[in-house]
């Protein structure tokens, strides 16, 4: 299973690389929720999680692993660093509801992924916050 989850993993970059949001929602469980960042509402089940990555790739944005995956258990931890250009529509069709500066920025982000038996993520957190954004 450590195996799956670091391929799991590396699934994840390169298909929000490849702005492939079915590809990515296919990673999770039917029932699966994804919080990003934590401390906004999660959005529960499939519908909901292709919807929010269909928002996040949209504007381009590039994600780059910031070191090694870490695996404990049926979890998954992961730091990286999210690339944005010059944000447009800002203020509609966003796939995060926290307030983000207008034009390009950079987010280093940790995530977290938990798998069920069968090898989908059933969970995943992203720990971020203002401190962690830097304009462009």
């Amino acid at each position: 299973m450590s195996q799956h989850m670091q391929d799991t993993v590396q699934a994840y970059f390169d298909l929000f690389n490849a702005q492939d949001a079915q590809g990515i929602a296919d990673l999770y469980a039917h029932d699966a929720t994804v919080t990003d960042p934590v401390g906004t509402p999660a959005k529960v089940g499939k519908e909901a999680i292709l919807s929010f990555y269909t928002m996040a790739v949209k504007n381009g944005a590039r994600l780059k692993q910031n070191g090694t995956t870490r695996i404990a258990g049926n979890a998954a931890a992961f730091a990286f660093t999210v690339s944005v250009g010059a944000m447009t529509n800002v203020d509609e069709d966003v796939a995060v509801a926290v307030e983000l500066p207008k034009g390009g920025m950079t987010i280093d982000v940790i995530d977290t992924f938990y798998f069920n038996e069968d090898g989908k993520v059933t969970e995943m957190k992203a720990y971020w916050g203002p401190s962690n954004i830097t304009q462009t």
